[in-house]
C-alpha cells in the first residue's frame, strides 16, 4: 500500500506541476464538450476506490477511460466538421468563422483524448502495482 501511495503522490506532483505551467487549465478550457470533466471524475472515483480496497473494477475502468477519450475525439471531429460552410469560404469573415469552429472541434478531440489516455495509463500503473 505504501508503494501505491508513493506512486500516486508522484503522479499528483506531476499533475500539479503541469497545472502550474498552465497545461491542465488549457486542456479543460479547450474541451468545450466538457467530457474531460467526466473522465476526470471517473478517474478520481476509481483511484479513491483503489485506496479503499475496491479493485475489481480496474480493468473495466481502464477501458472506459480510453473509450471516453475516443468518444471525445469523435465528438470533436463532428463539431469541427459541423462548422464547415463551404459557401462562407469566399469572404475573410467566413474563413475566420470556419477556422474558429475547426479549432474548437479539434480542442475537444485532442484534449478529451489526452485526458482519457493519461487517466487510463495512471489506472493501469496502479493496477500493475497492486498486482491486478
Amino acid at each position: 500500500m505504501i508503494r501505491l501511495a508513493i506512486l500516486n503522490f508522484a503522479f499528483a506532483c506531476f499533475i500539479i506541476w503541469a497545472g502550474w505551467l498552465g497545461y491542465v487549465q488549457f486542456v479543460f478550457t479547450h474541451d468545450v464538450s466538457h467530457l474531460s470533466y467526466g473522465i476526470a471524475v471517473l478517474f478520481a472515483v476509481s483511484i479513491a476506490a483503489i485506496f479503499f480496497g475496491k479493485i475489481s473494477h480496474i480493468e473495466r475502468v481502464e477501458v472506459w477511460l480510453v473509450m471516453l477519450g475516443l468518444i471525445g475525439n469523435l465528438i470533436g471531429f463532428i463539431l469541427a466538421m459541423k462548422g464547415i460552410d463551404t459557401s462562407a469560404l469566399g469572404s475573410a469573415e467566413g474563413v475566420q468563422k470556419v477556422a474558429t469552429n475547426l479549432l474548437a472541434g479539434m480542442g475537444v478531440a485532442f484534449c478529451s483524448s489526452l485526458v482519457g489516455a493519461v487517466a487510463a495509463i495512471w489506472i493501469s500503473v496502479n493496477a500493475w502495482v497492486i498486482g491486478k
